[in-house]
């Protein structure tokens, strides 16, 4: 602590006064504890890797890694918030993490407590064990030219990386796409009219290891026809709905500048259009395309449609597509 000698004259003798800075120092406002990091989970664990996170405030980066060795906590990472990916572990080796965030003065936070700790033992060699079986193939969105593809997930005992999807080609499987582990819905173009292919998928892993090919899905594509088929399903709770209109192009020529008619009470509101452009006129409206939507290409599919509400509930009706009608969902 610093002193300061200060010399004054009282009545003709000269006295030293020593006075601490310390105590003319302002106390330090007091420090809110920073909360201790929480979910802390180790995930995807191999023989020398493993993926850490946890749940911290972040007010800083300065979150603290700590491993127990030798019955003691010591520093294993620092700068690090809600993920640390872990590497060179030793095979078969037990390891045992915790984490705390540690104090940022500047806004008057203190050290947190330290987490739950979480021990994980590293496999014992490189992964050799393939991941699951994938889902067989479903189908949605189907048209002419066009369709969406999604499986089931496969698991693994450390981590799914991606998948191949396949295609039966002249009797043989043949990958038409490598995707990500997210990448469980896939759509495929190019397709031929009234036509069956047969799709299937297999997993794989960092490591190179592949699940078996999942059982076979079979899709058709649509005919062609004279005209688009035009479904519109109408969602009705109270004196609200919804009404959405699913349009395929199942046609061999574009379609531009489409109307879609409706019936509806003059003294209901529309509260919201999606899709198009509304236009109303006593107990009618007719949408036509938005500035993105004005052209449905051969195989191509339109959404759109609008919410709404009457009082008396009064729902729309009547639905039309360029004149034709439209069937329910």
């Amino acid at each position: 602590m610093k002193r300061l000698r200060v010399l004054t004259s009282l009545r003709g003798f000269t006295v030293a006064v020593v006075l601490s800075l310390g105590a003319l120092a302002a106390a330090p406002a007091h420090a809110d504890t920073l909360p201790a990091p929480t979910g802390l989970e180790v995930l995807h664990v191999a023989d020398t890797t493993a993926d850490m996170y946890w749940s911290s405030p972040c007010y800083s980066t300065e979150d603290v890694v700590q491993r127990y060795l030798k019955g003691s906590w010591q520093t294993y990472a620092t700068g690090v918030c809600d993920y640390l990916p872990l590497t060179g572990l030793t095979p078969g080796t037990t390891y045992t993490f915790r984490v705390y965030s540690a104090a940022v003065p500047d806004i008057g936070y203190s050290q947190s407590p330290p987490s739950a700790p979480i021990s994980f033992t590293t496999l014992s060699g490189p992964d050799s064990a393939p991941p699951s079986k994938p889902g067989t193939p479903t189908f949605s969105s189907i048209t002419t030219t066009a369709a969406n593809i999604f499986w089931g997930q496969s698991t693994d005992n450390v981590q799914v990386t991606g998948y191949y999807l396949q295609q039966l080609v002249n009797g043989a499987w043949t990958t038409i796409r490598t995707v990500g582990a997210a990448g469980n819905f896939q759509s495929v173009y190019n397709l031929s009219p009234a036509t069956s292919y047969t799709y299937a998928v297999v997993a794989f892993d960092a490591r190179g290891n592949t699940s078996p090919r999942s059982d076979p899905g079979i899709l058709t594509t649509l005919a062609t026809t004279a005209v688009p088929s035009c479904v519109v399903q109408l969602q009705q709770y109270w004196t609200g709905f919804t009404a959405t209109a699913t349009i395929v192009n199942s046609t061999q020529t574009a379609i531009s500048g489409w109307t879609f008619g409706f019936t509806l009470a003059p003294a209901a509101t529309v509260s919201s259009v999606f899709g198009g452009v509304l236009t109303r006129t006593g107990g009618s409206g007719t949408i036509t395309p938005a500035s993105y939507d004005g052209t449905i290409g051969p195989g191509g599919q339109l959404y759109f449609g609008f919410i709404g509400s009457a009082n008396p509930p009064a729902p729309p009706g009547g639905f039309t597509f360029n004149g034709l009608p439209c069937t329910a969902a």
